[in-house]
């Protein structure tokens, strides 16, 4: 088949690797310059900042396989086993909600994973679905599907899969004909909420801290996290500091300088003096950081034989990265047993 994937995340580049090893022809379809999604590392300077996902956790065992595999590669490493808890009033030398686990990194940054799962696809990247329009059983000389894109060109392909946060994915299937199954499953995905963050990249001249990463229970910050830690070739001591979803929604209207100080004063107050006088920063908000209701199941996917079309991500069992990665896993896998040797 020639299959379509809408969304460069973890779940739609673990699909299309699957599906392309298969024999499958996979062509990945982002609206953004780079891939990954939240594995996202921004890289200026000679430094870099994961502003995503700041370190990936495994629990199951088909993740911890992947995570084996990356470490084997040199892609990931142990960064840490326990983080302090800021819970709001002060800071205690460990998380006590959380077990102590292993805690993985990447010395390149966690976008070093997108570029390796990359090799496998074909990539349109910095273009966006605009809709689907399906074609139909009577398509003597098209294919199943074809994918609208905005720079006014077209992608055809036999299936679809979006691997797009669920409101994104809606907007896309509402394009779809009315005739089209597509529209049986929008009500599904309709209900799915995200909660929102700003991640804020700053650099200092200080000497990098002692601790790793801070997480933090308060309605300011969720994480304050120290990059330089990473990796022994950054240019200068980088901190990624995240808000809560609560201080997204109380300050959303306020500028960018605003939101800037207010994440570095508080910052300041948890860990160090100094963090609020960087050098540079740069803010990042994210829209659909994180599913806050997702869904009991690895996938959704249309009952259309001739048009196969399926959602993934991690708003399906999890909102984590291994949540991701086991919602691509698990649709590569159905489908390369379902269509072994079906021609559709």
């Amino acid at each position: 088949m020639v299959i379509g994937i809408i969304g460069a995340n973890l779940s739609g580049l673990i699909a299309g690797e699957k599906l392309a090893k298969a024999g499958h022809d996979v062509t990945v379809i982002e609206k953004s310059r780079t891939l990954g999604g939240r594995l996202a590392t921004h890289r200026v300077d000679g430094n870099f900042f994961d502003y995503g996902h700041t370190f990936l956790t495994a629990h199951g065992k088909e993740f911890k396989n992947f995570v084996h595999m990356l470490q084997q590669k040199d892609l990931l490493f142990e960064w840490a086993n326990v983080f302090p808890l800021y819970d709001g009033s002060q800071l205690h030398s460990i998380n006590p909600n959380r077990p102590e686990s292993a805690y993985y990194a990447s010395k390149n940054g966690l976008n070093a994973i997108a570029e390796f799962l990359k090799r496998w696809v074909d990539v349109k990247s910095e273009v966006k679905a605009g809709g689907l329009t399906h074609i139909g059983s009577d398509r003597t000389q098209k294919r199943a599907w074809m994918v609208n894109l905005t720079d006014i060109s077209v992608f055809e392909c036999d299936a679809v899969i979006l691997a797009t946060p669920a409101t994104e994915a809606l907007g896309i299937l509402q394009t779809a004909q009315n005739q089209t199954a597509a529209r049986r499953i929008m009500r599904y995905i309709d209900d799915i909420f995200y909660e929102p963050r700003y991640a804020l990249m700053a650099s200092y001249k200080e000497e990098a801290p002692a601790w790793q990463g801070i997480e933090c229970d308060d309605k300011t910050l969720a994480w304050i996290g120290n990059e330089t830690s990473k990796s022994e070739e950054q240019k200068q001591t980088n901190v990624v500091i995240h808000s809560s979803p609560s201080f997204v929604k109380a300050h959303v209207a306020k500028d960018s300088n605003e939101i800037t100080r207010m994440l570095l004063e508080k910052a300041s107050e948890i860990a160090e003096p100094w963090l609020a006088h960087p050098e540079k920063t740069y803010l990042e908000f994210w829209k659909y950081y994180r599913a806050a209701n997702p869904m009991d199941e690895y996938f959704m996917e249309l009952e259309m034989e001739e048009a196969p079309l399926a959602l993934i991500g991690d708003y399906f069992k999890g909102n984590s990265a291994e949540a991701s990665y086991l919602s691509g896993l698990h649709l590569a896998d159905y489908w390369i047993n379902k269509y072994a040797t079906a021609e559709v």
